[in-house]
């Protein structure tokens, strides 16, 4: 008896610690990483409010809750200090052994990531690197329609997830069996600086470097994800890092009581919150709302809706900037 699976319903969104163990169960294994997951577990629930971390999983709302998570995708922005220290300065990048397992060891035992000012500050100069620290999904078969199906919605979720930030460079670290995909994504091959035993492991466990800098990125022809992660405008309205939170988890809940508790604010903060967006966009753009005046309060869903399809659009209000 053949048992039919559920038509998809395959969305993207932010990470959420309820998701972290359905998501470690797709940590790659070239990372050699399962023996830590319990620590991992840990260190993901810090990471999930890290600036400098962006992290999204693709699900299937056909499924149950426990085994909706399809995909996990995730990466961390590093001003030049910290590149430098990973070997990735260069152009092209030749790391000289494989980052992702070594970030993760450091960050376990304590190491503390980019602080928001350098961030917005490695931003504003476009100096900043960004690590794809990786990516999973299931099924992995790419010749099974919902693995390919899978992967798109992927597509959308990292092209606006990376997108935003002013980059010197963008890396991806991946294993052998993945090259097809991250080439196809815009990713050139970049071999690591020093030899090493990885070199004899399967394909499955074989560690790859994937980078581009600005300089080749721009060269390229429009069309591809890596392509099109370069694309940056200035932010205009210069958001507080609260104020970027709350757009950015809003633009996949707009229940305030969703998003009162995910921030942990009250329903009068979290509006006082929605204000503050609304004056200060209306200081830099007096005219950004036309005609909807908010004078009791009504045109507040309005202003939102405005909002919101308009940082779909600009990414990079939601990045900081020194």
């Amino acid at each position: 008896m053949v048992v039919e699976r559920p038509v998809p319903r395959l969305r993207w969104r932010p990470t959420r610690e309820a998701d972290l163990p359905q998501c470690l169960a797709l940590l790659p294994r070239f990372l050699g990483l399962d023996s830590d997951k319990p620590a991992l577990h840990a260190l993901w629930r810090h990471l999930l409010d890290e600036p400098a971390i962006t992290t999204t999983v693709m699900e299937d709302l056909a499924l149950p809750e426990n085994e909706r998570v399809l995909g996990w995708g995730c990466s961390v922005v590093l001003p030049p200090a910290e590149a430098d220290a990973l070997g990735l300065q260069g152009d092209p990048p030749h790391p000289p052994t494989p980052l992702v397992a070594r970030l993760y060891r450091s960050w376990l035992a304590g190491e503390p990531l980019p602080a928001p000012r350098a961030l917005g500050e490695a931003n504003a100069q476009g100096a900043l690197h960004l690590l794809n620290l990786h990516y999973t999904q299931r099924p992995a078969d790419l010749t099974d329609p919902l693995g390919l199906a899978v992967l798109a919605v992927a597509n959308d979720a990292f092209r606006f997830a990376v997108g935003g930030w002013q980059l010197a460079a963008m890396h991806m670290e991946g294993c052998a069996l993945d090259q097809p995909m991250y080439t196809a994504a815009g990713f050139p091959v970049c071999s690591y600086a020093a030899p090493g035993p990885r070199d004899a492991l399967p394909d499955a466990l074989r560690p790859v470097h994937f980078g581009i800098s600005r300089r080749a990125a721009m060269a390229m022809l429009p069309g591809t994800s890596v392509r099109q992660a370069f694309d940056h405008y200035p932010p205009r309205f210069r958001l507080s890092a609260s104020q970027r939170k709350l757009l950015w988890l809003a633009l996949f809940d707009d229940s305030d009581d969703a998003l009162g508790g995910r921030l942990g604010l009250s329903v009068h903060a979290l509006k006082k919150l929605w204000r503050g967006i609304y004056e200060r966009i209306e200081d830099v753009a007096p005219g950004f709302f036309g005609d909807e005046a908010d004078d009791d309060g009504k045109r507040g869903p309005e202003k939102r809706r405005q909002v919101l399809a308009y940082v779909r659009q600009r990414p990079e209000e939601l990045r900081p900037w020194a």
